[in-house]
């Protein structure tokens, strides 16, 4: 159970990030259409599970010309069972992934 609910929030991390990394953001359709699917996981999304991510809104959107990137950190609390073993197996509760990358976006206008 442990390794399945990590494998797919390590899947959701880096979808999201891909999408990221092509639109220099995280657009708030997006992420809550991720939050939805965590949610329907059980997971628990009541707080900020992006919190530390950016750029979030589209006027800060990362540039490929400016050479920018775009930076995602991810923290879920999975089901409880998942809970208890990741406590056992990490000492921790929740599963955590952040990285950067490179934007893909190009402003056509430049």
């Amino acid at each position: 159970m442990y390794a399945m609910e990590r494998a797919i929030a390590r899947g959701i991390y880096a979808d999201i990030l891909d999408d990221m990394q092509d639109i220099g953001y995280l657009e708030p359709s997006l992420a809550d259409y991720y939050l939805e699917k965590m949610g329907d996981l059980g997971w628990d999304v009541s707080v900020d599970v992006f919190a530390g991510s950016w750029p979030r809104v589209e006027n800060e959107r990362a540039r490929k010309e400016r050479q920018e990137s775009v930076t995602l950190a991810l923290t879920v609390t999975p089901s409880r069972v998942a809970q208890w073993m990741h406590r056992f197996a990490e000492g921790e509760v929740s599963f955590s992934f952040a990285g950067s990358r490179p934007s893909e976006y190009f402003d056509p206008r430049w």
